[in-house]
């Protein structure tokens, strides 16, 4: 197997955890589970969240003060723009994109979570469906993705749907664990967001920038973060 960033055969064994074993590029550092479960058996853990319910979210008071925080501080790239939030779970940071002056979308392979959106924001719209099923009818000048990229165990599809929802100069707004944090603890299994099989990779800001060039994006903002996380934006450039 080679890196899915780089392409390299240089792989060395990282970490294991119970019967999952990651392996870490040497040339690019990007680290993966290997093997990789395939995007339908993720799919059907994240299906199984049976803390969610047409009717309950949890935590959603805080979850929507949460997002119109996080939505004012990404207000000069979504002001009366087309967005879409990929992964979008209870239509939270949806709801918050609408509310900065958006016309706002979600996605999410969880069909309890899309119903709860569904009934909370009537205004705006829902998608329920995994995201290389997703055939999207525009393409969005802002695509918001927090927390996502690192349960995708197929990367060249992922990017090419992103491809797929964006325009010249469109942004992308992507967090991620940051691997390459001082933060991230040692040995990294003590990490609270190292959970195989839900998350299956682990970037650092050079390799996620990689990938992203790749695919004609490049990036154009890095934002601080006060735990061991990367929050970047990037703008399709090709």
């Amino acid at each position: 197997m080679k890196c899915p960033i780089c392409a390299s055969p240089k792989l060395l064994p990282f970490v294991q955890q119970d019967e999952w074993c990651f392996s870490q590029c040497v040339d690019c550092q990007f680290a993966f589970l290997n093997p990789m479960p395939t995007q339908a058996q993720l799919n059907g853990l994240y299906e199984d969240d049976r803390g969610i319910t047409a009717t309950h979210y949890p935590k959603a008071a805080s979850r929507r003060l949460r997002s119109l925080m996080r939505a004012l501080r990404l207000l000069p790239w979504c002001w009366r723009k087309s967005a879409i939030d990929l992964g979008c779970g209870g239509g939270f940071m949806v709801n918050a994109l609408q509310r900065m002056g958006a016309a706002a979308s979600g996605l999410d392979v969880n069909a309890q979570a899309i119903a709860y959106a569904r009934a909370q924001f009537p205004a705006c719209r829902f998608y329920s469906e995994s995201f290389n099923a997703f055939e999207a009818t525009q393409t969005f000048d802002f695509v918001y993705c927090s927390e996502l990229i690192e349960h995708v165990s197929e990367l060249s599809e992922f990017m090419q749907m992103l491809r797929k929802l964006t325009h010249l100069k469109s942004r992308v707004y992507i967090t991620t664990p940051d691997l390459g944090s001082q933060q991230v603890p040692q040995p990294i299994t003590e990490w609270d967001v190292f959970v195989p099989p839900h998350h299956v990779q682990f970037f650092k800001e050079a390799n996620l920038a990689q990938l992203f060039r790749q695919y004609g994006f490049e990036q154009e903002k890095r934002f601080p973060d006060r735990k061991a996380g990367l929050k970047v934006l990037f703008r399709r450039v090709a």
